[in-house]
Protein backbone atom coordinates (compact mmCIF):
# COMPACT_ATOMS: atom_id res chain seq x y z
CA UNK A 1 0.00 0.00 0.00
CA UNK A 2 1.47 3.49 -1.63
CA UNK A 3 2.05 5.98 1.70
CA UNK A 4 0.40 5.98 5.48
CA UNK A 5 -3.19 5.74 6.48
CA UNK A 6 -4.08 8.57 8.65
CA UNK A 7 -7.26 7.57 9.26
CA UNK A 8 -8.80 3.95 9.23
CA UNK A 9 -12.31 4.38 9.42
CA UNK A 10 -13.07 4.45 6.10
CA UNK A 11 -11.39 1.32 5.35
CA UNK A 12 -11.48 -0.43 8.26
CA UNK A 13 -15.16 0.63 9.23
CA UNK A 14 -17.30 -0.88 5.67
CA UNK A 15 -15.33 -4.39 6.45
CA UNK A 16 -16.40 -4.79 9.76
CA UNK A 17 -19.90 -3.87 8.79
CA UNK A 18 -19.93 -6.35 6.22
CA UNK A 19 -18.27 -9.21 8.16
CA UNK A 20 -21.11 -8.37 10.81
CA UNK A 21 -23.97 -7.87 8.55
CA UNK A 22 -22.86 -11.35 6.98
CA UNK A 23 -22.57 -13.15 10.19
CA UNK A 24 -26.22 -11.96 10.98
CA UNK A 25 -27.59 -12.83 8.34
CA UNK A 26 -26.14 -16.07 8.27
CA UNK A 27 -27.80 -16.91 11.50
CA UNK A 28 -31.19 -15.31 9.50
CA UNK A 29 -30.73 -17.69 7.02
CA UNK A 30 -30.10 -20.92 9.17
CA UNK A 31 -32.83 -20.49 11.28
CA UNK A 32 -35.31 -19.99 8.03
CA UNK A 33 -33.61 -23.59 6.46
CA UNK A 34 -34.38 -25.31 9.73
CA UNK A 35 -38.35 -23.86 9.77
CA UNK A 36 -38.28 -25.23 6.01
CA UNK A 37 -37.02 -28.51 7.12
CA UNK A 38 -39.26 -29.55 9.50
CA UNK A 39 -42.41 -27.98 7.28
CA UNK A 40 -41.67 -28.70 3.72
CA UNK A 41 -39.67 -32.22 3.98
CA UNK A 42 -42.29 -33.22 1.49
CA UNK A 43 -41.38 -30.73 -1.15
CA UNK A 44 -40.04 -31.27 -4.88
CA UNK A 45 -36.68 -32.43 -5.02
CA UNK A 46 -35.42 -29.72 -6.94
CA UNK A 47 -36.32 -27.20 -4.44
CA UNK A 48 -34.57 -29.50 -1.68
CA UNK A 49 -31.66 -29.50 -3.65
CA UNK A 50 -31.82 -25.66 -4.55
CA UNK A 51 -31.82 -24.96 -0.92
CA UNK A 52 -29.19 -27.26 0.11
CA UNK A 53 -27.20 -26.02 -2.56
CA UNK A 54 -27.54 -22.40 -1.79
CA UNK A 55 -26.77 -22.72 2.19
CA UNK A 56 -23.80 -24.80 1.19
CA UNK A 57 -23.10 -21.83 -0.64
CA UNK A 58 -23.48 -19.40 2.35
CA UNK A 59 -21.56 -21.69 4.54
CA UNK A 60 -18.54 -21.63 2.83
CA UNK A 61 -18.99 -17.99 2.02
CA UNK A 62 -19.31 -17.10 5.66
CA UNK A 63 -16.04 -19.16 6.75
CA UNK A 64 -14.40 -17.25 4.12
CA UNK A 65 -15.33 -14.04 5.30
CA UNK A 66 -14.87 -15.26 8.50
CA UNK A 67 -10.71 -16.06 7.47
CA UNK A 68 -10.30 -12.57 6.40
CA UNK A 69 -11.80 -11.41 9.13
CA UNK A 70 -9.96 -13.17 11.80
CA UNK A 71 -6.46 -12.36 9.80
CA UNK A 72 -7.42 -8.63 9.49
CA UNK A 73 -8.61 -7.55 13.15
CA UNK A 74 -6.45 -10.73 15.22
CA UNK A 75 -3.56 -12.22 13.48
CA UNK A 76 -2.45 -8.75 12.68
CA UNK A 77 -3.95 -6.21 14.87
CA UNK A 78 -2.06 -2.82 14.08
CA UNK A 79 -0.93 -3.44 11.41
CA UNK A 80 -2.48 -0.65 8.86
CA UNK A 81 -1.39 -2.33 5.96
CA UNK A 82 -3.12 -5.41 6.55
CA UNK A 83 -5.98 -3.45 6.10
CA UNK A 84 -5.56 -2.80 2.31
CA UNK A 85 -5.12 -6.66 1.98
CA UNK A 86 -7.99 -7.86 0.01
CA UNK A 87 -7.05 -11.85 1.22
CA UNK A 88 -9.76 -14.37 0.01
CA UNK A 89 -12.97 -11.14 -0.54
CA UNK A 90 -12.43 -11.62 -4.46
CA UNK A 91 -13.69 -15.63 -3.93
CA UNK A 92 -16.24 -14.84 -0.88
CA UNK A 93 -17.70 -11.66 -2.10
CA UNK A 94 -18.44 -11.10 -5.82
CA UNK A 95 -17.80 -14.57 -7.08
CA UNK A 96 -20.00 -16.39 -4.35
CA UNK A 97 -22.51 -13.83 -4.71
CA UNK A 98 -22.67 -14.12 -8.53
CA UNK A 99 -23.10 -17.63 -8.04
CA UNK A 100 -26.22 -17.53 -5.00
CA UNK A 101 -27.61 -15.11 -6.68
CA UNK A 102 -27.67 -16.89 -10.31
CA UNK A 103 -29.08 -20.00 -8.71
CA UNK A 104 -31.69 -18.01 -6.53
CA UNK A 105 -32.81 -16.45 -10.14
CA UNK A 106 -32.96 -19.23 -12.18
CA UNK A 107 -35.61 -21.01 -9.46
CA UNK A 108 -37.55 -17.63 -9.50
CA UNK A 109 -37.39 -17.83 -13.47
CA UNK A 110 -38.13 -21.37 -13.82
CA UNK A 111 -41.53 -20.38 -11.51
CA UNK A 112 -42.29 -17.63 -13.35
CA UNK A 113 -41.97 -20.10 -16.88
CA UNK A 114 -44.71 -22.41 -15.44
CA UNK A 115 -46.72 -20.02 -14.05
CA UNK A 116 -46.74 -17.76 -17.38
CA UNK A 117 -46.48 -20.83 -19.94
CA UNK A 118 -44.16 -18.60 -21.43
CA UNK A 119 -40.32 -20.34 -22.25
CA UNK A 120 -39.01 -16.84 -23.59
CA UNK A 121 -39.49 -15.17 -20.23
CA UNK A 122 -37.96 -18.12 -18.32
CA UNK A 123 -35.38 -17.74 -21.01
CA UNK A 124 -34.51 -13.79 -20.67
CA UNK A 125 -34.71 -14.44 -16.62
CA UNK A 126 -31.72 -16.91 -17.35
CA UNK A 127 -29.81 -15.31 -19.91
CA UNK A 128 -29.68 -11.91 -17.49
CA UNK A 129 -28.73 -14.37 -14.61
CA UNK A 130 -25.96 -16.10 -16.25
CA UNK A 131 -24.91 -12.97 -17.72
CA UNK A 132 -24.26 -11.46 -14.33
CA UNK A 133 -22.98 -14.32 -12.65
CA UNK A 134 -20.21 -15.04 -15.28
CA UNK A 135 -19.33 -10.76 -14.90
CA UNK A 136 -18.89 -11.50 -11.12
CA UNK A 137 -16.34 -14.19 -11.20
CA UNK A 138 -14.70 -11.73 -13.93
CA UNK A 139 -14.82 -9.08 -11.53
CA UNK A 140 -13.29 -11.39 -8.77
CA UNK A 141 -9.99 -12.55 -10.94
CA UNK A 142 -9.86 -8.74 -11.74
CA UNK A 143 -9.49 -7.68 -8.20
CA UNK A 144 -7.09 -10.65 -7.44
CA UNK A 145 -4.91 -8.87 -9.84
CA UNK A 146 -5.16 -5.46 -8.13
CA UNK A 147 -4.52 -6.98 -4.66
CA UNK A 148 -5.42 -3.65 -3.25
CA UNK A 149 -8.90 -2.99 -1.20
CA UNK A 150 -8.33 1.17 -1.75
CA UNK A 151 -7.81 0.27 -5.10
CA UNK A 152 -10.77 -1.36 -5.89
CA UNK A 153 -12.94 2.06 -6.66
CA UNK A 154 -10.16 3.93 -8.40
CA UNK A 155 -9.74 0.93 -10.90
CA UNK A 156 -12.88 0.99 -12.41
CA UNK A 157 -13.76 -1.63 -15.01
CA UNK A 158 -17.45 -2.73 -16.79
CA UNK A 159 -17.53 -5.61 -15.26
CA UNK A 160 -19.19 -4.78 -11.74
CA UNK A 161 -21.47 -2.44 -13.97
CA UNK A 162 -22.59 -5.56 -15.24
CA UNK A 163 -23.25 -8.09 -12.87
CA UNK A 164 -24.89 -5.62 -10.45
CA UNK A 165 -26.67 -3.82 -13.20
CA UNK A 166 -27.57 -7.27 -14.67
CA UNK A 167 -28.35 -8.86 -11.32
CA UNK A 168 -30.98 -5.59 -10.48
CA UNK A 169 -32.55 -5.91 -13.73
CA UNK A 170 -33.16 -9.65 -13.70
CA UNK A 171 -34.54 -9.16 -9.94
CA UNK A 172 -36.77 -6.40 -11.43
CA UNK A 173 -38.18 -8.56 -14.27
CA UNK A 174 -38.94 -11.18 -11.80
CA UNK A 175 -41.18 -8.93 -9.31
CA UNK A 176 -43.01 -7.52 -12.00
CA UNK A 177 -43.23 -10.53 -13.72
CA UNK A 178 -44.77 -12.21 -10.97
CA UNK A 179 -46.77 -9.78 -9.50
CA UNK A 180 -48.59 -9.25 -13.12
CA UNK A 181 -48.93 -13.06 -13.66
CA UNK A 182 -50.55 -13.79 -10.07
CA UNK A 183 -52.74 -10.93 -10.02
CA UNK A 184 -54.29 -11.39 -13.65
CA UNK A 185 -54.96 -15.58 -11.68
CA UNK A 186 -56.82 -13.69 -9.11
CA UNK A 187 -60.26 -15.56 -8.98
CA UNK A 188 -61.24 -12.53 -5.93
CA UNK A 189 -62.15 -15.92 -3.62
CA UNK A 190 -61.65 -15.30 -0.19
CA UNK A 191 -58.94 -17.82 0.01
CA UNK A 192 -57.59 -17.67 -3.27
CA UNK A 193 -57.56 -14.02 -2.87
CA UNK A 194 -55.81 -13.74 0.05
CA UNK A 195 -53.04 -16.20 -0.81
CA UNK A 196 -52.32 -14.24 -4.10
CA UNK A 197 -52.23 -10.87 -2.06
CA UNK A 198 -50.16 -12.31 0.57
CA UNK A 199 -47.57 -13.90 -2.43
CA UNK A 200 -47.36 -10.62 -4.55
CA UNK A 201 -46.62 -8.37 -1.28
CA UNK A 202 -43.22 -10.77 -0.18
CA UNK A 203 -42.07 -11.42 -4.08
CA UNK A 204 -41.77 -7.55 -4.63
CA UNK A 205 -40.07 -6.93 -1.20
CA UNK A 206 -37.98 -9.05 -1.04
CA UNK A 207 -37.49 -8.57 -5.47
CA UNK A 208 -37.06 -4.95 -4.69
CA UNK A 209 -35.09 -5.67 -2.02
CA UNK A 210 -32.46 -7.24 -3.76
CA UNK A 211 -32.31 -4.96 -6.67
CA UNK A 212 -32.29 -1.90 -4.29
CA UNK A 213 -29.22 -3.84 -2.39
CA UNK A 214 -27.34 -4.59 -5.88
CA UNK A 215 -27.97 -0.63 -6.82
CA UNK A 216 -27.08 1.30 -4.11
CA UNK A 217 -23.26 -0.95 -4.18
CA UNK A 218 -22.88 -0.12 -7.63
CA UNK A 219 -23.85 3.97 -7.12
CA UNK A 220 -21.32 4.02 -4.32
CA UNK A 221 -18.47 1.79 -5.87
CA UNK A 222 -18.77 4.49 -8.60
CA UNK A 223 -19.75 8.25 -6.82
CA UNK A 224 -17.48 7.06 -3.95
CA UNK A 225 -13.88 5.96 -5.58
CA UNK A 226 -11.54 6.91 -3.22
CA UNK A 227 -13.03 5.39 0.05
CA UNK A 228 -14.41 1.50 -0.20
CA UNK A 229 -18.15 2.12 1.69
CA UNK A 230 -19.53 -0.61 -0.94
CA UNK A 231 -17.45 -3.59 0.69
CA UNK A 232 -19.95 -2.89 3.44
CA UNK A 233 -23.00 -4.28 0.76
CA UNK A 234 -20.91 -6.53 -1.22
CA UNK A 235 -20.42 -8.40 1.88
CA UNK A 236 -24.23 -9.23 2.47
CA UNK A 237 -25.68 -9.19 -0.83
CA UNK A 238 -25.04 -13.25 -1.82
CA UNK A 239 -27.30 -13.40 2.36
CA UNK A 240 -29.56 -11.08 0.92
CA UNK A 241 -30.84 -13.39 -2.34
CA UNK A 242 -30.76 -16.59 -0.23
CA UNK A 243 -33.15 -15.17 2.72
CA UNK A 244 -35.38 -13.66 0.70
CA UNK A 245 -35.30 -17.22 -1.24
CA UNK A 246 -36.15 -18.69 1.58
CA UNK A 247 -38.65 -15.90 2.83
CA UNK A 248 -40.74 -16.67 -0.27
CA UNK A 249 -40.71 -20.43 0.57
CA UNK A 250 -41.53 -20.19 3.96
CA UNK A 251 -44.08 -17.78 3.33
CA UNK A 252 -46.35 -20.91 2.84
CA UNK A 253 -46.20 -21.93 6.82
CA UNK A 254 -49.44 -21.66 8.83
CA UNK A 255 -49.44 -21.14 12.49
CA UNK A 256 -52.98 -22.26 14.13
CA UNK A 257 -54.65 -19.44 15.35
CA UNK A 258 -53.00 -16.67 13.47
CA UNK A 259 -54.52 -17.59 10.55
CA UNK A 260 -58.29 -19.24 11.00
CA UNK A 261 -60.39 -20.29 8.34
CA UNK A 262 -59.54 -21.11 5.02
CA UNK A 263 -56.01 -21.26 4.27
CA UNK A 264 -53.21 -22.10 1.44
CA UNK A 265 -51.26 -25.41 0.95
CA UNK A 266 -48.15 -26.13 -2.03
CA UNK A 267 -48.41 -29.77 -2.22
CA UNK A 268 -45.21 -31.53 -2.97
CA UNK A 269 -46.23 -31.85 -6.67
CA UNK A 270 -46.39 -29.34 -9.40
CA UNK A 271 -49.67 -27.50 -7.98
CA UNK A 272 -51.10 -24.90 -5.86
CA UNK A 273 -54.51 -26.03 -3.33
CA UNK A 274 -56.96 -23.66 -1.57
CA UNK A 275 -58.34 -25.30 1.52
CA UNK A 276 -60.30 -24.94 4.21
CA UNK A 277 -61.28 -27.04 7.28
CA UNK A 278 -61.64 -30.98 6.47
CA UNK A 279 -65.34 -32.30 6.85
CA UNK A 280 -66.07 -32.08 10.13
CA UNK A 281 -69.12 -34.41 11.87
CA UNK A 282 -70.33 -33.84 15.52
CA UNK A 283 -73.22 -33.82 17.35
CA UNK A 284 -74.97 -31.56 19.37
CA UNK A 285 -78.40 -31.85 21.40
CA UNK A 286 -81.07 -29.35 20.62
CA UNK A 287 -84.06 -28.81 22.37
CA UNK A 288 -87.33 -30.42 20.87
CA UNK A 289 -89.56 -27.67 19.37
CA UNK A 290 -93.26 -28.51 20.23
CA UNK A 291 -96.54 -26.68 20.21
CA UNK A 292 -95.02 -23.65 18.56
CA UNK A 293 -92.28 -23.23 21.17
CA UNK A 294 -88.22 -23.27 20.08
CA UNK A 295 -85.33 -23.05 22.76
CA UNK A 296 -87.15 -24.73 25.95
CA UNK A 297 -88.20 -28.29 26.55
CA UNK A 298 -91.88 -28.81 26.40
CA UNK A 299 -93.45 -31.66 28.68
CA UNK A 300 -90.15 -33.82 29.45
CA UNK A 301 -89.60 -33.92 26.04
CA UNK A 302 -86.21 -36.21 25.45
CA UNK A 303 -83.44 -33.31 23.53
CA UNK A 304 -83.44 -33.93 19.84
CA UNK A 305 -79.78 -34.93 18.80
CA UNK A 306 -79.02 -34.00 15.90
CA UNK A 307 -75.97 -35.03 13.37
CA UNK A 308 -73.85 -31.47 12.21
CA UNK A 309 -71.76 -32.16 8.99
CA UNK A 310 -69.74 -28.91 7.99
CA UNK A 311 -68.34 -29.61 4.76
CA UNK A 312 -65.60 -27.03 3.01
CA UNK A 313 -65.23 -26.55 -0.68
CA UNK A 314 -61.36 -27.14 -2.15
CA UNK A 315 -59.72 -25.56 -5.44
CA UNK A 316 -56.89 -26.76 -6.87
CA UNK A 317 -54.17 -24.98 -9.67
CA UNK A 318 -52.52 -27.88 -11.73
CA UNK A 319 -49.26 -26.33 -12.95
CA UNK A 320 -47.68 -27.63 -15.86
CA UNK A 321 -44.96 -26.76 -18.00
CA UNK A 322 -47.02 -25.88 -21.31
CA UNK A 323 -50.66 -24.78 -19.73
CA UNK A 324 -51.17 -21.87 -17.61
CA UNK A 325 -52.91 -22.70 -13.48
CA UNK A 326 -56.44 -23.43 -14.33
CA UNK A 327 -58.82 -23.92 -11.40
CA UNK A 328 -60.11 -27.61 -11.32
CA UNK A 329 -63.99 -26.35 -9.78
CA UNK A 330 -66.38 -24.86 -11.44
CA UNK A 331 -66.06 -20.93 -10.46
CA UNK A 332 -69.42 -19.99 -10.56
CA UNK A 333 -70.76 -22.63 -8.21
CA UNK A 334 -67.48 -23.01 -5.33
CA UNK A 335 -67.67 -20.86 -2.64
CA UNK A 336 -65.07 -21.71 -0.09
CA UNK A 337 -66.61 -20.59 2.69
CA UNK A 338 -69.37 -22.17 2.10
CA UNK A 339 -71.01 -24.70 4.69
CA UNK A 340 -73.24 -27.46 4.69
CA UNK A 341 -75.19 -29.03 7.31
CA UNK A 342 -77.69 -32.09 7.45
CA UNK A 343 -79.36 -33.28 10.55
CA UNK A 344 -80.92 -36.39 11.21
CA UNK A 345 -83.26 -37.45 14.57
Amino acid sequence: MSGVISNTAPLSGPLLLGYLFNWGLFGVLSVQVYYYHLAFSRDHRWTKITVAGVYILELAQTILVTHDAFDTYAIHFGDISALDNVGLLPLSVPIFSGLVSCVVQLHYGNMLRVLSGSRLLGLAVASLSILQCIAAIVMGAQIFHINELSALSMKFSPSPTVWLVGSAACDLIIAFGMTFILLRKDTKLPATHALITKLVRIIVETGCLTAVTATVQLILSICIRDKPYFLCLALALAKVYSNSLLAILNSRIRIEGVHPGSVAQMGPGSGISFAGQNTIERRLELPYASNGTMGRIVDNTVPHIVDVRVCRCRETWPVSDDKDMIPMSDMNSVNLDSESISSKA
